[in-house]
């Protein structure tokens, strides 16, 4: 549902407050739903993995009513979204929490950066479509970036130029093509051979994207080192 996914952007679930409000929870899976329009639609919410989906069902034939999606300024449907948005906001204002990035993995790798480097996310005046830099607080050398815009501007496919997603730029002392490999992404439009971007959309695992910002981490020290040995050579 395009509605919650616009809606929850940026937020992610205080757990201890979703069964107060009333979901229910089996197997980890917290449920919701709640009567629209008199019990014409039920819309159903699923919170799992940090993650809120929600459909909209039409009671009577009780198939998901997809026209929800549809934009539209005046009518029915417009009235119906409305409806929808009224639940969903307070869902979000009552359940969530706002995070500083877009997707739930994104915040979930910065929170371990933190825990592991001590190291938290610069934020403000980094550059267009930087939304996020993590710096070796050592050399200064940046670790990781967090980037936000067109998956086109990874993939270079034009279907793809209107799907917006969140992934993490990492720099690594080998060429790029040596991580060669699905889910890695080498961007069209970057010149430097040795970066590489991972779409932050759990294909590969937390403990796996830990492991890639390692190598960017030690190459970060290698760079500094590199640099304060080349300004001790001019010094003499």
């Amino acid at each position: 549902m395009k509605l919650a996914d616009e809606i929850f952007l940026k937020h992610s679930p205080a757990e201890e407050t979703l069964e107060p409000y009333g979901f229910h929870k089996e197997n980890g899976i917290y449920t919701y739903s709640r009567p629209i329009r008199n019990g014409e639609f039920d819309l159903q919410i699923t919170v799992q993995n940090k993650r809120l989906s929600a459909r909209l069902i039409e009671t009577e034939f009780g198939e998901e009513y997809a026209m929800i999606n549809v934009d539209s300024s005046g009518g029915f449907i417009a009235s119906l979204k409305e409806e929808c948005r009224s639940v969903l906001l307070d869902i979000r204002d009552r359940c969530f929490r706002k995070e500083d990035f877009y997707f739930a993995q994104t915040n979930r790798i910065a929170a371990l950066i933190k825990e592991k480097y001590q190291i938290e996310a610069e934020k403000d005046s980094i550059g267009f479509g930087i939304k996020g830099l993590f710096r070796n607080p050592e050399t200064q050398k940046w670790i990781a970036l967090v980037m936000y815009g067109k998956k086109s501007n990874l993939t270079g496919e034009p279907e793809d130029d209107e799907k917006k997603i969140e992934y993490l730029g990492l720099n690594f002392k080998e060429k790029a093509e040596s991580f060669n490999r699905q889910g890695i992404y080498h961007p069209y439009r970057k010149n430097n051979r040795n970066w590489i971007a991972v779409m932050m959309d759990d294909f590969f695992s937390d403990r796996e994207i830990m492991d890639l910002i390692e190598i960017s981490y030690g190459y970060s020290a290698e760079r500094g080192d590199t640099r304060a040995r080349s300004l001790r050579r001019k010094d003499h």
